[in-house]
């Protein structure tokens, strides 16, 4: 007889939400960084090289550990639409477009690609550069979170 560990369901929502975020960001952003030479962009352009911190710092070199974090906030943040997500066929799509116009375009801070940035800085807007992989990367995320929950959620409730 195999022995289950019950978790509460928040707790199991956010560790798929975190593991799924995890590896979609490390994937996506491994790729778009060797195939769009993020960082060799950055350096040249005065702006950005001015904003962003070289590719061998600390802190860059910590961003997949710290998305642990990150898809901690964001799970707890989406849990209590977990219904509205989880329970539709298209909730997924949802899940993509509320992700990606909170955390990009429709973000409060002043980044590149932002409303907020637009209004206030003078980062060049080249839509080339950032959004293809924030896109892909949420409606990746988004399909296969949606997915991995919604197979657990079925499990459990037949």
């Amino acid at each position: 007889m195999r022995k289950t560990i019950r978790l509460h369901p928040m707790v199991s929502f956010s560790l798929r939400f975190i593991v799924v975020h995890g590896l979609t960001y490390l994937g996506f952003g491994i790729f778009f960084m060797l195939v769009s030479k993020y960082f060799e962009y950055f350096s040249h352009d005065p702006v950005f090289s001015e904003v962003m911190k070289p590719s061998d710092a600390l802190s860059v070199r910590m961003a997949p550990v710290v998305q642990v974090v990150r898809g901690a906030f964001l799970a707890l943040a989406i849990y209590p639409f977990r219904e509205i997500i989880i329970r539709r066929a298209t909730g997924w799509i949802h899940l993509f477009v509320l992700l990606f116009v909170f955390s990009s375009i429709g973000s409060v801070i002043t980044g590149p690609g932002s409303i907020e940035g637009f209004l206030y800085t003078r980062f060049p807007f080249n839509p080339v550069i950032g959004y293809p992989e924030i896109a892909l990367q949420m409606f990746v995320f988004s399909w296969l979170f949606c997915r991995w929950q919604g197979k657990k959620t079925a499990e459990i409730t037949a």
